[in-house]
């Protein structure tokens, strides 16, 4: 399997593929790991990946069209389309990939779970941080997965987690494979309105979407709070357990 990372921390993620049971399948040619700086992706001089969100409110968002673009790379660069234990280097295959958002909102981690992503070829993890994601870019991701009901400061330590708990779940990353078979938010539940940020228009020419253009809700941009309050908890909502 081959897990893209996409996150503003790429230096936290080396210690942790360099260690014990992940060094040893990488070195079996089981795992492959790549650590992509979302701020390479940034057409800004200063590699700004986040701005505020329209409507107000605390806090940055991070930019849809600096992640679509990292996306772009991660799918259409061939050098990054090889399985792992390919032995022929210029036969490329059609890897079979989930996106996944890291979100505090997603759907909880179980061993269920990394049962089932375990299955595929490729994973491409992407790693928020300050307030959260443009909410356009859910539409180019295949799910949002959390680690528990409880908000961190970024996805890096999710997204860990996440490839520590589907990589123990691949024949031959754990030795005795015998040892995982009997393995055992303000509001509690309260999941926030969907946040925008710039570009006010966002263009999209590839990945899954067919909408050529996304735009922000115009009440967002009417400068009147007291509708940006009402729409705002019109789109909130408690789940209920």
């Amino acid at each position: 399997m081959r897990i893209d990372i996409v996150t503003i921390f790429p230096e936290l993620f080396p210690p942790y593929f360099n260690e014990s049971l992940l060094k040893r399948a990488q070195a079996a040619k089981l795992l492959e790991f790549a650590v992509h700086n979302l701020r390479d992706y940034s057409e800004d001089r200063h590699q700004k990946v986040d701005d505020r969100p329209y409507g107000g409110g605390p806090g940055m968002i991070l930019r849809a069209d600096v992640i679509i673009k990292c996306l772009n790379a991660i799918k259409h660069n061939p050098n990054l389309q090889m399985h792992p234990n390919a032995t022929n280097k210029k036969r490329k295959i059609n890897l079979k990939t989930r996106v996944i958002i890291l979100d505090p909102a997603g759907k909880q981690l179980t061993q269920a779970t990394a049962k089932r992503l375990a299955q595929y070829d490729k994973l491409v993890l992407l790693c928020g941080r300050y307030e959260g994601f443009d909410e356009r870019i859910y539409k180019f991701v295949d799910e949002k997965i959390s680690i528990g009901p409880y908000v961190l400061a970024g996805g890096e330590l999710p997204a860990l987690v996440v490839i520590d708990t589907v990589s123990r779940m691949i024949p031959g990353v754990v030795g005795d494979p015998e040892s995982i078979v009997d393995e055992t938010h303000s509001a509690e539940g309260y999941v926030e309105y969907p946040q925008y940020t710039r570009p006010e228009v966002l263009e999209v020419k590839s990945l899954k979407s067919k909408v050529n253009s996304l735009t922000v809700p115009s009440v967002l941009l009417s400068g009147n709070h007291k509708k940006i309050g009402e729409w705002r908890k019109k789109h909130s909502r408690t789940v209920k357990k």
